[in-house]
């Protein structure tokens, strides 16, 4: 078998090669066909004439015996295009199997992220709320962190920046969650100006989202907001329009919150400041979906989250949204946001993300980002902040482990992970179409590499195939 040298224009004529048995071709309409793998992504729209030449690659086929099928029935430069087919997997080598694909793919993520690349820290400053929401998932646990104080914050600043100089980490984003993060404003607020601070002698460039209720904006909170709005960004919690949020998200009261929060919200918006919303889909917010979406652009919401709702008591778990209607409801969603030019994401296109665009196998969980609570526990990513999973407990020495590869916790969570991935193979077959946020099977007591989400992730997978690549990819500054 002939090598084949990065960076080469042409495909050595006598290396062997076939379709990859990862390969999906669906043609959309008489010019435009996507092809995409599902174990590297890469998804690419061609030409109607891209199917007769993978047909050329049904069988084992030496490549120059291919360049000369393809003479004078593609515009394209035949060995040009035979060698952008291999680059993108949906051509491999004639002996390639699938299980040993598979495997050297779970095994080469497995050694990117031997050592993290933290690139988001979240704190969760604030142990209260001023809402009593029915279904809140906080509620699942029993959360005992308090407030946090920005003497602890400081020290996990402390070992952070030096931590992303070393690791050539560029960027950073730092978020505040609670309960409600505005609660306990002076940790916020100093935590804001340290890092700020810190981001200009390290040289790393350094924003700030506030995951908030929105419920209280203080006129001090607000003359904050608008001295520093050049760094910052909100994500706001509101759960549909105004009958539907307020069934759900209550005041201590009782009383719904929806006037209060969008009013909030609008503040903030004149601000300037980036302004996004988080909604929770059940069966509550169904029906009214596009009317949501409609209110949200009319008071200049550019982005909208939507997770699942989870629900952990037997009535609760009845406001749940079956699987066809949570395929349904998502859809609805990422049409009527398009109409407004609005993003739209949430916890579960990350396997759609996964599957079609190629960013190789991680859950970000851990490897892309973490949370610090009051008392010194480290979770792998927001969904698990306050749970029982966490990385263990904040030392002086966290980073400098951390970026040597020698935190234990985090070792043992990324074995876990890759172990569980691996045993996939023995039970069906070898792909990740099944993988999802493992923050529902974990807090209903399964494992977290489960493949509980094949049947959905597929259907969601042949939905966004057809739709234009930014309706798949946010285009947010910072990924997980």
């Amino acid at each position: 078998m002939g090598e084949i040298q990065v960076g080469e224009t042409e495909m050595p004529p006598d290396i062997v090669l076939k379709k990859s048995p990862f390969l999906v071709v669906r043609q959309l309409n008489d010019n435009d066909v996507r092809v995409y793998s599902k174990l590297h992504g890469n998804l690419t729209s061609y030409g109607p004439e891209i199917v007769s030449v993978l047909q050329l690659f049904e069988r084992p086929v030496r490549a120059g015996k291919a360049v000369t099928g393809m003479s004078g029935t593609y515009r394209r430069d035949p060995a040009v295009l035979i060698k952008e087919l291999y680059d993108k997997h949906f051509l491999v080598e004639g002996d390639r199997s699938e299980r040993d694909m598979f495997a050297e793919y779970v095994a080469t993520a497995r050694r990117r992220n031997e050592v993290a690349r933290i690139s988001r820290v979240t704190f969760l400053v604030s142990a209260t709320c001023n809402l009593a929401c029915k279904g809140c998932y906080h509620s699942f646990y029993d959360f005992k962190s308090g407030n946090m104080t920005a003497g602890f914050a400081g020290r996990v600043l402390a070992g952070l920046f030096p931590y992303l100089r070393k690791r050539g980490i560029p960027a950073l984003l730092i978020s505040f969650l609670g309960y409600e993060p505005l609660l306990n404003f002076e940790t916020v607020s100093r935590v804001h100006d340290q890092a700020g601070a810190m981001s200009e002698e390290y040289g790393v460039d350094t924003t700030f989202k506030i995951f908030t209720n929105a419920f209280s904006i203080k006129r001090n909170i607000y003359d904050w907001i608008v001295r520093n709005r050049s760094r910052l960004s909100f994500k706001v919690s509101l759960d549909g329009v105004r009958e539907d949020n307020d069934q759900r998200r209550l005041d201590r009261s009782g009383k719904g919150t929806f006037d209060r929060v969008v009013g909030n919200l609008e503040r903030i918006i004149a601000t300037g400041v980036k302004c996004d919303v988080l909604t929770t889909l059940s069966r509550i917010n169904f029906s009214n979906i596009e009317r949501f979406v409609d209110e949200m652009a009319a008071i200049g919401i550019r982005n909208i989250t939507a997770n699942i709702f989870c629900g952990q008591s037997p009535e609760e778990r009845k406001l749940e949204l079956s699987e066809e209607e949570r395929f349904e409801a998502i859809k609805r969603m990422d049409r009527a946001t398009e109409k407004h030019g609005i993003e739209f994401d949430g916890e579960w296109k990350f396997a759609v993300v996964q599957m079609i665009t190629g960013a190789h196998f991680t859950c970000p969980a851990g490897m892309r980002q973490i949370v610090f609570c009051a008392d010194g526990a480290i979770h792998p990513c927001q969904r698990f902040a306050g749970t029982e999973l966490t990385f263990g407990t904040f030392g002086d020495d966290f980073w400098e482990k951390l970026g040597e590869g020698q935190c234990e916790s985090y070792e043992h969570w990324t074995a876990d992970l890759y172990d569980r991935v691996m045993e996939r193979m023995d039970q069906e077959h070898a792909d990740l179409t099944g993988w999802s946020c493992p923050f529902i099977p974990f807090m209903r007591g399964e494992c977290l590499g489960k493949h509980v989400e094949r049947d959905f992730n597929e259907r969601l997978i042949e939905y966004y195939v057809t739709r234009p690549v930014d309706r798949i990819v946010a285009r947010s500054r910072i990924h997980c």
